[in-house]
């Protein structure tokens, strides 16, 4: 009996030891964003590293970043729990924020004007 109750936790209690990691990672990474989402407008950028339109955008927004627009690069994968809070069910989305709270959103890539002359009205 208790070579089986052994077995049996070696067998659980690695993959709950990951998933447990991963959850906290997740926290830690939403923890991370949270101050600065409340003292700043900013713009979520939404993406995966396996997104051919993600990988389009992803030089427009460095390029925009680099003017000083406010754009934070979230990846799906490594944040679950942010991209279902703010309800993301395609990428790339863009979610702009002012003073916390969601004021506009759009998906799917975009030229470079179009994405700065958006980003704009959140500057």
């Amino acid at each position: 009996m208790r070579t089986a109750i052994i077995c049996l936790l070696l067998f659980i209690l690695p993959p709950l030891a990951v998933l447990g990691w991963q959850r906290y990672e997740e926290f830690q990474a939403e923890a991370r964003l949270r101050p600065q989402l409340h003292w700043a407008d900013e713009v979520l950028f939404f993406n995966a590293s396996w997104c051919g339109p993600c990988r389009h955008m992803k030089p427009i927004v460095a390029d925009l970043r680099r003017q000083g627009y406010r754009l934070r690069d979230i990846d799906i994968d490594k944040n679950h729990s942010l991209a279902a809070k703010y309800g993301v069910r395609s990428i790339p989305t863009f979610v702009f924020l002012s003073g916390g709270s969601e004021v506009s959103r759009f998906s799917g890539g975009t030229s470079p004007e179009n994405l700065r002359e958006l980003c704009a009205n959140y500057r």
